[in-house]
């Protein structure tokens, strides 16, 4: 019963977070549709389209003719357009060579176009020129009013100054050609990629919400917190990426060249972050990953200074970026394939998420270079499904980090107070032994002692010496115990016990003392068992008129280490009331027992027959 009740305890806390994953999951599945929706560059169709009819060609070889969705290359040369535009209705259906009424609106993907009208001179659209201003170096739209009744043919030589990058911008240019009616056209182009701006913006407001339980995470030291700091980097950066390369970015960001520099600098981080996340998740290559990253990081500065202390254009850097990209994907390909190998099926499913993400930046690349695509097309799509699959991480992450932070914080608590018990115990301890020495070395003690050695050495000066000898070790032993926090061998405490009696047995010669050692290997508190010993001597023996035997024994039982001291004195009640200064020094053995060793002392006592004290220390804590 108690496992079926945790079970569906664990069952009812998941809930929620199975719900909030479902809600996200809908969400991104809606987006990604609506993002598909709305993907595509052409213009709305609500706008007067224009349709160019003509021939091409590709520097000064042969002229072929327009065909309808023909793929024109855009990096081979500047390529020549020779022909008329024609009018189409919103709903595609043809009206007539275009009169000049309105102004025709162009989407120019880093390309100029030269317009040869027949004029003295010919029309230049060059983004890059700069005459442009700083806005130059970008993507954007622009206008031209032909000669109102011209029906001669139009040539438009199209000059493409990039190597990479671009290869569709021809195809684009011609599917996207319509007449430019003002604010009009400028909304259509706009609502045209409001969904893949509005996905953007998405990523952007989850990535802050990320990055602030990061911080939050941080503050509560919640153990994987770098994994949401850069699952928080990584979907900013898609979020950028998304929002700036919507179609009119132009119309909202007019600073062209900053757009195409945000755009760049979004693709570089957000793989950036992409190689230090799949690090993350290395175990064996990881000193690999993080060679990679570090190599990657300093390239991406170069890219970065380049067009800053150069004349080089920011956008003619991608092609080595993307090559610089590439070889540090094939490395983190090589470690992932490595340690899939030998890892479990839910680490390999972790390196196949990650491998994909580096799989499809390297589509997008040969992609965008055979001009079958443009952009990161298959990145949108694959991001989108480890977008969800973040999510779900991160929900999982941060609810566990803030348990294990507040297991570890009741655990540091738990410290703090076996730390502090433990100073208290230790200075106990000192305490006690310091007691316990004292009560060894009473004036009383020092002074019959030293009389009975004055007495001797007139008398017996061997006798004398080897009373001296004892006393000096005696009183060696105790104050050496000062000092001493550990427990030491029972071979020491029955040397210091034998120090004792041979000073006792001067003075009282007809005490007996027994010894019956069977079991030594074993430690125990300093100055635990010499105290028993005395006090078998001095509140047993001596009260008796005469002799009187203490035993000393040591053995051992399957679980425990004992030592027994018995005398056959005077005893006593012990249901008596305890003298607390009388029995100070058996509570200080007792704290000392329990606290070194986890001993016990057991004092059994009868008046007229005897006293019995045994010492039990468990054997584990033996040494």
């Amino acid at each position: 019963m108690p496992a079926l009740k945790n079970r569906s305890h664990k069952n009812a806390e998941f809930r929620p977070q199975l719900t909030g994953i479902l809600v996200l999951i809908f969400l991104a599945v809606l987006l990604l549709w609506f993002n598909h929706a709305n993907s595509n560059q052409a213009v709305s169709a609500l706008i007067a389209q224009v349709r160019f009819y003509g021939e091409y060609r590709i520097g000064d070889g042969p002229w072929q003719e327009i065909e309808e969705g023909q793929h024109i290359p855009a990096t081979s040369g500047d390529v020549t357009l020779r022909g008329n535009f024609h009018m189409l209705t919103p709903d595609g259906e043809y009206v007539g060579i275009y009169s000049g009424d309105l102004p025709i609106a162009f989407y120019t993907d880093h390309i100029n176009l030269t317009f040869f009208e027949g004029g003295p001179k010919p029309y230049v659209m060059d983004m890059e020129n700069p005459a442009f201003g700083d806005s130059a170096c970008g993507a954007a739209w622009g206008a031209h009013l032909f000669p109102i009744g011209r029906e001669d043919p139009i040539e438009i030589l199209i000059h493409n100054p990039h190597p990479f990058g671009n290869e569709t911008a021809i195809d684009e240019l011609l599917s996207n050609v319509a007449l430019w009616s003002g604010i009009d056209f400028e909304r259509e182009i706009l609502s045209s990629g409001s969904g893949q701006r509005s996905t953007g913006l998405f990523f952007i407001i989850v990535s802050l919400v990320l990055l602030g339980s990061a911080l939050f995470s941080a503050l509560l030291h919640i153990p994987n917190n770098h994994v949401i700091w850069l699952l928080g980097a990584t979907i900013l950066s898609a979020g950028i990426y998304l929002t700036y390369s919507a179609p009119g970015v132009s119309f909202w960001s007019e600073f062209i060249a900053v757009n195409t520099s945000v755009l760049g600098f979004s693709m570089m981080f957000y793989m950036l972050f992409i190689v230090r996340l799949i690090t993350c998740f290395l175990k064996e290559t990881k000193p690999i990953g993080r060679m990679t990253t570090a190599a990657l990081g300093i390239a991406d500065g170069l890219f970065f200074l380049l067009p800053v202390l150069t004349k080089v254009h920011f956008y003619d850097t991608w092609l080595p970026w993307i090559i610089t990209q590439s070889a540090a994907n094939l490395v983190l390909l090589a470690c992932l394939i490595k340690e899939s190998i030998s890892t479990d099926k839910q680490k390999r499913l972790i390196h196949m998420g990650m491998a994909l993400l580096v799989i499809a930046f390297e589509a997008d690349s040969v992609g965008t270079a055979a001009g079958a695509w443009k952009g990161g097309f298959v990145s949108r799509y694959v991001f989108f499904v480890l977008f969800v699959i973040a999510l779900i991480v991160v929900l999982r992450i941060i609810p566990e980090g803030i348990n294990a932070a507040a297991n570890a914080r009741e655990l540091e608590f738990q410290r703090s107070r076996l730390e502090a018990e433990k100073n208290i115990i230790e200075a106990e301890l000192k305490e006690s032994r310091v007691s316990i020495m004292l009560s060894q070395i009473q004036p009383h003690f020092i002074y019959n002692t030293l009389g009975t050695i004055e007495r001797m050495c007139l008398r017996d000066p061997q006798k004398a010496f080897e009373l001296v000898r004892n006393f000096s070790l005696y009183l060696r032993g105790n104050f050496s115990e000062l000092d001493s926090v550990a427990p030491i061998r029972f071979e020491e405490e029955l040397k210091h016990i034998q120090y004792y009696v041979n000073i006792e047995k001067v003075r009282f010669p007809d005490m007996n003392i027994e010894y019956d050692v069977e079991a030594t290997e074993f430690v125990l508190p300093a100055l635990s068992v010499q105290p028993l010993v005395e006090n078998a001597i001095k509140h047993g023996l001596m009260r008796l008129e005469t002799g009187g035997t203490v035993v000393i024994r040591s053995y051992e039982t399957p679980t425990h280490f004992c030592v027994s001291v018995k005398d056959d004195g005077v005893g006593f009640d012990t249901g008596a009331p305890v003298d607390g200064k009388k029995h100070v020094g058996l509570r200080n053995i007792r704290g000392r027992l329990k606290a070194m060793v986890n001993g016990e002392l057991i004092l059994e006592s009868k008046p007229g027959v005897g006293t019995k004290a045994v010492i039990m220390i468990p054997k584990e804590v033996t040494v």
